[in-house]
């Protein structure tokens, strides 16, 4: 179980899903066989409790909240633990995950392969495209690529 639908039902995420991807509401009403409207108010109760999912794991990982985008799933913060800018990520595959800044020698690190599967998964499902030179960046650089955290 992903803390995730311990605040959405699988239909309620997925229907959020497919908006962050940006498929259409008529489009995802044709899909799941609902109303145009049921998918407005889908969203309408995905959006509060991704913001609310967002904001308890901040508080749980003492992030100070600078911005939160519901509809993408991303929230960017200060770490008031560790005195880095930090950002929690929602995806259908990923769940959520929390990124510190740092600066380190990822070719050492044993998560290394991990981490730059998901940061590569989470630029497709967020539609951006990675240049050649962004996908041979380690994966702490990447990071700060995606999630705006500084210049890359």
């Amino acid at each position: 179980m992903s803390v995730i639908t311990a605040y959405l039902t699988p239909r309620l995420f997925d229907i959020w899903d497919m908006a962050r991807a940006g498929v259409p509401q008529s489009d995802i009403a044709q899909r799941l066989e609902i109303s145009r409207q049921a998918v407005n108010q889908a969203l309408q109760e995905a959006t509060t409790k991704v913001t609310r999912a967002l904001t308890e794991a901040a508080t749980i990982n003492k992030i100070a909240v600078e911005s939160i985008d519901s509809t993408s799933g991303l929230l960017t913060g200060w770490s008031r633990e560790f005195s880095v800018r930090a950002v929690i990520s929602v995806t259908k595959r990923d769940g959520m995950q929390v990124w510190y800044e740092h600066v380190a020698d990822c070719g050492h690190c044993n998560r290394y392969y991990a981490c730059l599967a998901y940061l590569s998964r989470s630029a497709k499902e967020r539609g951006i495209k990675l240049t050649r030179e962004q996908k041979r960046l380690t994966p702490s650089k990447l990071a700060q690529l995606l999630f705006g955290m500084n210049d890359a």
